[in-house]
């Protein structure tokens, strides 16, 4: 009984003392969460009223901020769209956390944002309380075959022959620095997207290293339409499209 005791007492402290080592608040807060749960357990097996009422209003707390998290409509972040005129902001949000852009979009690079704007297409901003904490790229599809780099024209002409070009806007990428990762802000941007641009399909090209990202789209709804030479195309219908992309 007392080593029973004594290991939910170490578990507790060990998923403390790794939460406050967490960058991301979701990450901190699920931890933090698993060691207060261990507390309370602790706490009823030695008898400890204070330790159990202290750890079990902790628990209360790092739940009602994991829903508050887990909600798209209270996480307190907006998309604002920019044109290639408004791009200083973005350029040097780019230049800061460029290392950490390519470890999820390996084949980006600032060609990536000219690109986009060449197309026509509009940068989306994500501000968490003023704060510029991410951004997207969207654009429709370029006008004229050839204007892009060999790999990205192949994913360009299939969609020209294959999907319904007229109708699609792609988003290359979708970044968000790490400490607001996994609180829903894709929702919103999807929102912002299917409100602002008026397509029924977002296409989504995604490097053939990127796993993470495809890992993402799978979760976010989005579906493998066709595996290329460099790139996999990713799709998703928006709601007001019945029809699916087959």
């Amino acid at each position: 009984m007392f080593a029973a005791t004594e290991l939910f007492g170490y578990t507790a402290s060990f998923f403390v003392a790794i939460s406050l080592l967490m960058s991301s608040f979701i990450w901190l807060r699920v931890l933090n969460l698993v060691g207060a749960i261990s507390f309370v357990i602790y706490g009823s097996l030695l008898g400890s009223i204070p330790i159990v009422i202290t750890n079990g209003f902790i628990t209360i707390i790092n739940v009602y901020f994991l829903i508050q998290m887990f909600r798209p409509d209270l996480n307190g972040v907006q998309y604002v769209p920019i044109g290639a005129d408004r791009r200083d902001r973005l350029d040097d949000f780019v230049t800061y956390y460029q290392d950490d852009i390519v470890h999820f979009f390996p084949d980006f690079s600032a060609d990536s944002i000219d690109e986009c704007f060449a197309a026509g297409g509009t940068a989306y901003l994500a501000l968490k309380d003023v704060r510029l904490v991410g951004f997207a790229l969207v654009h429709p599809l370029p006008s004229s075959p050839g204007t892009a780099a060999g790999a990205r024209d192949e994913v360009y002409s299939y969609i020209r022959q294959e999907l319904y070009p007229e109708k699609s806007v792609l988003v290359p990428v979708d970044y968000i620095i790490r400490k607001y990762r996994g609180l829903g802000f894709a929702h919103r941007l999807y929102q912002t997207i299917e409100r602002e641009e008026s397509a029924s399909f977002l296409l989504a090209p995604v490097c053939g290293t990127a796993r993470k990202h495809r890992r993402f789209l799978l979760h976010h709804g989005f579906h493998l339409e066709r595996e290329l030479t460099t790139y996999d195309v990713y799709a998703k219908a928006t709601p007001t499209e019945d029809q699916g992309c087959d």
